[in-house]
């Protein structure tokens, strides 16, 4: 299937993203030719943090100041990456995922399309930011330990993606497949 026939039938499954959560993330998509890119990050190794040094998508808590979960995604991509979200098509919002590490701790992950890679300026939040072909991250799946949890992960540019961003990415290529 073609990069942007995936995009439009992922359009078509996603939904307004009017849930009340503790936290957001941006699936940035950027469709090519032969293949659609997702962009990730890695987090930044800091003590106390439970997803400290683990690849992720940017974004972050929502904050009191924050109109709603789309501000606060918006205002964390921007802090953490340098990239605006407002220059780039927003398609909607997917299922909301639950935290393993923390029980209660729900994300919303919201999908935006860009159609050029964007200036990347990574704050002390992220230590490396890349776009990863969604045809090589389906290959490397496999099984790893990680951090003591034994899991399906994605194994790219040298790094392990597991956890939520592993069930979210597991979760946006199933909604671009399906028929």
């Amino acid at each position: 299937m073609h990069p942007r026939e995936a995009i439009q039938k992922l359009t078509e499954k996603l939904r307004s993203p009017n849930e009340e959560v503790y936290a957001g993330v941006a699936i940035m998509l950027k469709p090519g030719d032969e293949d659609i890119e997702l962009f990730l990050v890695k987090r930044a190794e800091v003590s106390g943090d439970p997803w400290s040094g683990d690849m992720a998508f940017p974004g972050g808590k929502k904050t009191p100041s924050d109109v709603d979960i789309c501000d606060t995604v918006r205002r964390e991509v921007e802090e953490e990456t340098g990239i605006t979200l407002d220059e780039m098509r927003f398609l909607g919002a997917m299922k909301v995922e639950k935290s393993n590490v923390r029980p209660g701790k729900e994300v919303l992950p919201l999908v935006f399309v860009l159609e050029e890679k964007p200036h990347v300026t990574l704050n002390y939040e992220l230590t490396k930011a890349f776009w990863a072909p969604l045809k090589e991250l389906k290959k490397s799946q496999t099984r790893a330990n990680v951090k003591g949890w034994d899991s399906e992960v994605f194994k790219v540019e040298g790094e392990v993606v597991w956890g939520m961003t592993y069930r979210m990415l597991k979760r946006i290529i199933g909604l671009m497949e399906q028929e």
